[in-house]
Formats: C-alpha cells, structure tokens, sequence
C-alpha cells in the first residue's frame, strides 16, 4: 500500500485590516501515493458551468476526487469560468479560476490549497500595513488500502458501464507478482498460474482468449506460447509485464459502443500514468525476493518520478524497474494414457510416470515515459511509451519410468480402480534420465500519441498507437535424453493421489546417481521465434447536447471510427544434435545431482535423487549435422526443412469499425437515472498463410497454402443506470459483442508430436510399423475456416456503497454462437525421411471447430465492511453456470471462485491477508501438447500476507509471503482417477524498504 500525507489547511487568512469569515471544505475523497497513479482516469470530461466559486470547486472534486482547503471572501461571491471537456482536474481548476482573485497551490497528488488574493487598495499618502497570510494547523491525509476500496467502489457508482478496477495502491497494498494476481480480488475474475505465478485471467465464466486487453485504450500485441506446441493466440499473458509502473487497471463488463471489440468476457485497460495527474515526486524502491526452496535472493528495485512544470500545463512521468524471482517447482506427472487389454478387458494404461524438478530464474524490467501538455485551454496532447522485458532462464531435470504395455508382460503387477491402472509394478523397464534447457526472452513494446482538442459544444480525440511482442528461445529448447540399461524394475502406487495431492509410491533398484551405466538417447532442439505487431488508429468526436424534455434529456452524442492491423509470423525449427565426437561417451557431461529434497511434500517412497547434466558441457559435446558447429541458433538461422514450414504460420487481420453513442439521462418514478445507447458496426480481413506436407510420386515436399476470409458484424449496446439514493445503484445492461478465434486455432499450420516426425525422419516406415516405446501418435493443428464468437449479454446488477459497508451484487447472462472447441480426429499425414522417401501415418490431430452454441450463467458479489479499531474486510464471489448445447463444460471456467481479504490499520502499521479459492476448470493451457481429452486444473486455494510499516512520512516497510498454504497443484483427465499431474512451487517471500521524496 503506497499513500500520500498531505497537509491541508483548515482556518483563516486575514487582510486589509479586516477578519475574513473561514469556511472550511475538506474533501477526503481518496489519498494515494503520488509515486502511484490514481484509480480514476488521468483523463476525464468536465461540464461545469460558470457559478459561484464554492459550488464549482464542489462540483470538481467531487467527480475528480481531489481534496481542497478554500476560504472565502464575505459579502462578496467569486464566479468561476465554465469548464467543458476533457482534461485532468488540475487542467480544469487552471481554466475555472482564470480572471478571478482566487489563487492556488497543488500539494500532492490530489491536494490543492485556495486562497483570495486581496485587492491592492487605491495609492495613497499612507503606506498600508503588510498583508500577512496566515495558515493553521495542518489536516494530514493517510491513503489506506479501505480508503482505495472506497475509491474503487465510488468510480465504480460514477461509471457509465459495469466496471471493477484496481489500482495501483491496492496492488501494493498484498502481494502481487503481476496484473493477473491482484485483478483475482476482484468480483467476477479467476487467474490461472503457471509453475506459480499468475498469468491468464478469466471473467464471468470465461476463459483468457475472451478478455479484450488493451493499454490506455489502446489494443496491444500479444506474447506468444513459445514453449511448447500448444500454443495461446490472443491471451494475454500477464507474467510477462511487470506492475511497478502501471497505475493499475479498469475492467469493463458490459459493453459500450465506444470500447474496442474483442472481449465477450470483459475489457481489462492496462494504465500508466499520467504526467498532469499529480504533484511532483520521486520514488525509489529496494526489495529482494526468495523462496524456501532456492536460497537466490532476487533483487528487485525501481525508480520513478514526475516534473510538472510551474504553471501546470506540461508534466513528464517516467520510470524504470527490474524484478527477479528463483523458483523451483516439483512436477510428478503421467504424460498420457493408453489402452492395453488384460485378463479379457479394456483397461486405462498410464504411458509412463514421471518426476520434473523444473527451477526458473525469472527477470522482469520495465521503462515507461509519459508526457501531457495542456497546450490551452481546451487543447491537450499526450504521448507514453512502455517497454517490458520478460527473461525466463528454465531447467527441467526429469526421470522418466516407461509403463504402457510393460505394466502387462509377465512379472509384472498392476491393480485397477474404475478401469484405470492406479498402481503397478514393471519388472522389464527402461528409466530415460532427460534434461531440458531454454532462455525465454519476451519483449514488449507499446507506444501512443494523442490530442484532445475543445471547440464549443464538440470534442475531437485522434489517437495512433503502436505496438509489439517478439519472444524467442535465445537458448532453444534442448532436450537431452539419456537412457538405463533395458530391464530395470521399479513401481508405482498412486491410488489416493488426487485425494491426497501426494503419490504413495515411486521406487526403483536403480543406481540413479550412476551416469556410466546411461547410454545416449537423443538431444532434440526445437528453436522458436514469434513476432506480433499492432498498429491501430481511432478518431472519436463527441458533441454536447442538451435535446429532450419532460422526463428524458440526451446529453451527448458520440461518433468514431478506428482502424487497426494486427499480425503474427511464427517460426519454428525441430533438430536433432549429434555428438562431436562418439568416443567420448556421456559420462562427462553430468557433475551434479538434484536436491536431495525433491518431492518430499508430492511422493511418499521416492527414489531419492538423481544424477543430472551440465549444460555447458552439453553445448560444448554436440553439433547439429550438416547445418551448424553448435546447438544454439535461432530459426532464422537454418534453412527451413519442409516440417518447418509446415510447424510455422503467419496471420494478417485488418479491422475497422465505426460506430455510434448517445447518452442521456432523466428521471421518472422517483429515481434519477442515466445511460447510453449505441452501434458499433466492425468489418475485419483476415489472411493466413502457413504449408502441407505432400506427397510428390512418392517425395515429400512441402506446398504453401493460404486462406482469405472476411466477416461483418453489427454490435448494438445499452447501459441504464438508475440513482436510488442512500448511495444505492441499480444497473441493467444488454449488448452484442464478439471474439475472434485465437491467432493459434486460425494458424494453417499442422504440427504432429515431435517424437513421431523424429522417429520417422531417422526409421522411416518401420517407425510407424514397429513403433518405439513412447512414440506417440498425436498432434495438434490450426483450422483457418474458423468464424469468430458471437455473444449476446444480458447483466442486471446492484450496488450500495456506505461509509462503514459497501456491497454489490450482479447477475449475467450470455448465449456464445458459434463456440469452438477442440476436436480430435484421425488424419492421415505425410512426413519427411531423411532418405526423401514419403512415409503415411494415421495420426490423431486435435483442431478447433465451431461446435455450437454455449450458455453462460453467473452471479458475483462483493463487499467492503469497515469494523471498528481499524479492523475490516473485502471479499468477493462468483457462481458460473457455463455449457456447450450437449452439456460439456466449457474450456477455463470455474463454477465457483471466491476470495477473501480481512485487514487491520492501525497506526503505522497495516497488516493484509488475502485468500483466493476456484473450483475445478479445464485448462485452456494444455501442457501436454494433445493426446488429453481433457486437461483438468483441480480446486485450489492461495493465501497471501502482507504487513507494512510507515517509518517515517517518506519511508516505509513492507515484508509480504505468498502461497503460505504451501499449495499442491492437481490436474487430471476427466476424472481424479486419471491424474495426470501433482505440482508444488513452495512459498515465496519478500522484503521491501520504499522512499518517497
């Protein structure tokens, strides 16, 4: 939690030898940091008229939240000059006392002291006593994290949609590695993590690919999933942007005509600051990080500050970051499962079980720049530029035990539940001892300039953004697989494991910690690099109106049009390595073994640990044949083969869209009531281009192939808004919107498992013939026929907000035509050899079709409670009813997701805990690259903490820990009894001394 102690006078000031009557307005509307920006928006539109001096500056802060110590002159009113448009508060209190004899100073970010500047008398023969100012004692004005609800809750009445947000005081205010983690405190969201850390978020009932996401408005280019083959398209992952220099975030449930399309689910606006929103500051944070399982200390820091020039026209913001966390997470996993027939029945055969110790040192650094200049009254311009760095240094040391039809040869054991081998024993086995390497690097560039120009009754907004996202294996994906003498014995027993979140049994004879009884099996390499770029142009006019009578009145009318091109070339090279030189052997490249901890907390009996490669001994030891001396390379840097090209695609969207908005307002039946109503009318172009491997009188070859299509949607919005008074809110909202299938699911690309395209590049035909044990024939592809998503909604919610209790509750509805969903089916495939000799294979390829229609129904809660002696809490809660027309769950839902946040402040001391909780969901993040019917994420709940302390007015303390729960992830396929994988990530702490100038 960052705050701001302002001192703001309450009193008088006397001059001209007269007692000036005081009349003190205190507004402690909100207190915040200025090193944090503000949860309302930097920007906002004002419609003041010229009226008395107190009422207008009433008026001001009221809608902006600012806070004002003003007296005023007896006897004599002081009129302001009217303020129309769009401006921050400071812009619009420079315009409404020009020409008057009030002056003013700004304290803080949203302090600001008035004062009436006394008449100069007529010149005379006697020299007038001096006038003195006179200031009393100081009101000081402690931010808090109730204060930031209360905020939150109060910009959630004013909005003009079905909004949450969070800003950047709250995000401060209890660990949050990232966006992702501190929007799941908000009612309606879940967060899916990924070895820890949040990074999809889901709305109302669902997944990551329906949250539109865009920075200041703007859209932004997406990172993609380079890891692995199953891949992300539009969601946004939140692990890859860091949160030190966001002024947090404003998420829109309901539709507006105005907002950008994309978000059936909701639309998440990234902030940044503003350079007129705030007083001069400059902040500095020191902090590290650690975890009970990796003894690195991960130095965090930042700096950020903000000039504002002396008459409050110009102001530049920047900042600079840098975060790193280690991270060790223990993965027990089954890869998949096989059919196998026993004593005359069917049975459920795992393929194999496996341990992955998987450690992650992780490097986030951000830089923003902001400017804003108020070049007049009525014309304003903007610009901000933001840059993030995500680095990701993974290592994955893994033991995998081979079951499938070992489980069923003689001497073997296996013991069935519900027609599902659950424990076993294999007396005739094979244990692969595999290490994995990879640099991720994500780069994230976005970058904006805008005017908002005032001329009488119409307001012109042009805005250019750009933006981009390249990731890349700056060390590829290296995988080197060793393998035990055939024959080795070892068993397994998970019968309560997804019960317990623990496996029983793990143990093998096997000298694990022995590498000169490993012989090599394969280093596979897979290089991948994918570029995003966004360029979008928007022009929003907007007249003021005042048309209507008796009980209904239009208030604006607002016209656009926006313009965007979106794109994506993703490339992807698979290699096999070879030894520079055969004689060496393997022994030599492992000097270490894995810790002697591992599993402790996820298997019962365990092997122990286990000897593991050295890296750079590996790089040093092996070449790619034919092609280059090394093993680290970059796709760009080999000659694409004809299963390249085939595994890479390119997308090109051009989409534009006009639309139209016309707010109003009224009253009848005793209630004051506001809304708008409007069409957006959006047109979008897509192109992909990708290959297919076919077969050429017997030669593989491979040919390009490309897919046009168009679509036109016309997307109609209302919002209604009805002011029960005693700060009660009633709301309905009914709207049109879409969603365009992932970038992924659209690409012309098909991608078999690389084991298969390994195995058959090297054995041709036998290798689908007499296929090796762990050859998998399986695959996932794109489907470029795709049409987008298509929702109506209906929202209904209600709101009150009180000093001591505040409390929300909304119901939502939408029906999703045209839903996709992955379908498995078998497709004969052509593959390379390296001899060129085309060779079929029947393989199951998992596609996205449109399927049909879905149902979405929910209910969400929050509420703020204040208790007496600085004790309180903030809780929030969501129902989904979501289904495909045949009953299936949909892909990332949780029917339930709930969190819970008590708090104490007392002094300088606040102490914040957090517990967030979602049922079981189908994972959209499939980790196993196809061949699962269904990736199931099991219930789980996280509790965080955080305690603060206020040394002084410019420092503070804070020490947080997350995940003190020690939770243990669960994941299946269908059912429990299916388990496909236990993970434990540990708890994580951290310490921070922040100073504030």
């Amino acid at each position: 939690m960052r705050s701001l102690a302002a001192s703001l006078p309450v009193g008088a000031r006397r001059g001209d030898g007269r007692t000036l009557a005081a009349t003190g307005l205190l507004l402690s509307l909100a207190a915040a940091h200025p090193a944090q920006a503000q949860t309302e928006p930097a920007i906002q539109t004002f419609d003041i008229d010229s009226q008395a001096a107190q009422s207008a500056l009433l008026h001001l802060c009221l809608q902006a939240g600012c806070e004002l110590a003003f007296v005023q002159r007896p006897g004599q009113e002081v009129r302001t000059r009217a303020v129309h448009g769009r401006m921050s508060w400071r812009a619009a209190l420079v315009v409404m006392l020009q020409g008057t004899d009030l002056r003013y100073r700004f304290v803080g970010a949203r302090g600001v002291r008035l004062w009436v500047e006394p008449r100069r008398p007529a010149p005379t023969h006697r020299v007038a006593a001096p006038v003195a100012a006179t200031e009393v004692e100081a009101v000081e004005v402690v931010g808090r994290l109730s204060d930031q609800i209360d905020r939150a809750l109060r910009h959630k009445r004013d909005a003009d949609v079905i909004s949450d947000g969070v800003s950047a005081e709250r995000i401060g205010d209890l660990p949050s590695a990232n966006l992702a983690e501190a929007l799941q405190r908000v009612p309606g969201v879940a967060i899916e993590r990924e070895v820890g850390e949040g990074q999809f978020v889901s709305v109302r009932g669902l997944g990551p690919l329906f949250q539109s996401v865009t920075l200041n408005g703007a859209p932004v280019a997406f990172n993609e999933n380079i890891r692995n083959s199953t891949q992300s398209g539009r969601q946004f992952r939140f692990r890859a942007l860091s949160v030190d220099l966001l002024a947090g975030a404003r998420l829109t449930k309901s539709a507006a005509a105005d907002l950008p399309d994309g978000g059936i689910g909701s639309n998440i606006d990234i902030q940044t600051q503003s350079g007129l929103d705030g007083a001069a500051f400059l902040t500095a944070r020191l902090g590290a990080e650690t975890s009970e399982r990796r003894s690195d200390l991960g130095p965090d820091g930042s700096l950020a500050g903000r000039w504002v020039s002396p008459d409050g026209a110009f102001g530049v913001v920047a900042g600079l970051s840098q975060e790193g966390r280690a991270v060790r997470y223990d993965r027990f996993q089954i890869m998949r499962y096989g059919e196998q027939m026993l004593d005359g029945r069917t049975i459920a055969v795992p393929n194999d079980v496996r341990t992955t110790v998987e450690q992650e040192d992780r490097r986030r650094r951000s830089a923003f720049l902001g400017a804003d200049w108020q070049a007049r009254p009525g014309v304003r311009f903007d610009v901000d530029a933001l840059a993030s760095t995500f680095d990701n240094a993974i290592r994955e040391d893994r033991l995998v035990f081979g079951l499938g039809e070992r489980l069923t040869r003689p001497g073997g054991a296996v013991q069935v539940r519900d027609g599902v081998v659950v424990a076993g024993r294999v007396v005739d086995g094979r244990i692969d001892n595999n290490t994995e390497f990879s640099d991720q690097s994500h780069l994230n560039l976005a970058a904006s300039i805008g005017a908002e120009i005032e001329h009488g009754a119409w307001r012109l907004v042009p805005r250019i953004s750009l933006s981009s996202a390249h990731s890349v294996l700056e060390t590829p994906l290296e995988r080197l697989s060793v393998q035990s003498p055939a024959g080795v014995g070892y068993g397994f027993d998970l019968a309560d494991a997804a019960d317990r979140r623990k496996a029983a049994t793990l143990a093998t004879d096997f000298d694990l910690l022995d590498p000169s009884r490993l012989t090599l099996a394969q280093l596979a390499i897979r290089a991948v690099e994918s570029r995003d770029e966004d360029m979008t142009a928007a022009v929003d006019v907007r007249r003021r109106l005042d048309w209507g009578s008796g009980g209904l009145r239009f208030t604006s009318l607002r016209l656009g049009t926006q313009w965007g091109r979106r794109s994506r070339d993703y490339q992807r090279r698979d290699r096999r390595a070879a030894l520079r030189n055969e004689a060496d052997g393997i022994a030599g490249l492992f000097d270490a073994a894995v810790p002697a901890d591992v599993f402790s907390d996820l298997v019962g009996a365990r092997p122990g640990p286990w000897i593991v490669s050295d890296f750079a001994r590996v790089r040093a030891a092996f070449a790619t044949p034919g092609e280059r001396a090394d093993v680290v390379f970059r796709p760009g840097d080999l000659v694409a083969t004809g299963t390249d090209l085939q595994n890479s695609y390119g997308v090109q969207e051009r989409i534009g869209a006009v639309y139209a908005r016309l707010d109003f307002e009224g009253s009848g039946a005793g209630l004051a009531w506001s809304g708008n109503a409007g069409l957006r009318l959006v047109r979008a172009r897509t192109r992909v281009e990708g290959a297919r491997m076919i077969d050429a009188q017997g030669r593989a070859e491979v040919r390009p192939v490309a897919h046009d299509s168009r679509d036109t949607q016309l997307l109609p919005s209302l919002n209604l808004a009805a002011d029960m008074g005693d700060g009660q809110m009633l709301r309905l909202a009914a709207s049109r919107s879409l969603t365009r299938p992932s970038l992924a699911d659209l690409r012309a690309s098909t991608v078999p498992a690389s084991v298969l395209v390994s195995a058959i590049a090297v054995r041709g035909q036998a290798a689908v013939d007499r296929p090796e044990p762990g050859v998998i024939f399986s695959g996932v592809g794109g489907n470029p026929s795709l049409t987008p998503y298509l929702a109506t909604n209906l929202d209904v919610s209600y709101e009150i907000t009180g000093r001591r209790t505040s409390f929300s509750l909304a119901a939502f509805h939408k029906t999703i035509d045209d839903f996709i969903q992955a379908e498995a089916a078998t497709e004969t495939l052509v593959f390379e050899t390296q001899t060129g000799v085309a060779v079929h294979a029947d393989v199951l390829m998992s596609r996205p079709h449109n399927v049909g229609r879905a149902r979405i129904d929910g209910v969400e809660m929050g509420l703020h409670r204040r208790l007496p002696g600085g004790l309180g809490v903030w809780a929030n809660a969501t129902w989904t009813h979501s289904r495909l027309a045949g009953g299936e769950r949909l892909t990332g839902v949780s029917d339930l997701a709930w969190s819970i946040n008590p708090y104490l402040e007392h002094g300088p001391l606040a102490v914040n805990l957090s517990w967030s909780w979602r049922s079981a969901f189908r994972s959209e993040a499939d980790l196993q690259g196809g061949g699962v019917s269904a990736f199931v994420i099991g219930p789980a709940g996280y509790m965080d903490a955080q305690a603060t302390y206020r040394i002084d007015q410019r420092t503070r303390l804070s020490i947080a820990a997350t995940n003190l729960t020690d939770t243990r992830d669960l994941a299946y396929e269908d059912s429990t009894t299916r388990l496909l994988q236990l993970g434990s990530a540990g708890r994580q702490f951290s310490i921070g001394l922040e100073f504030n100038w």
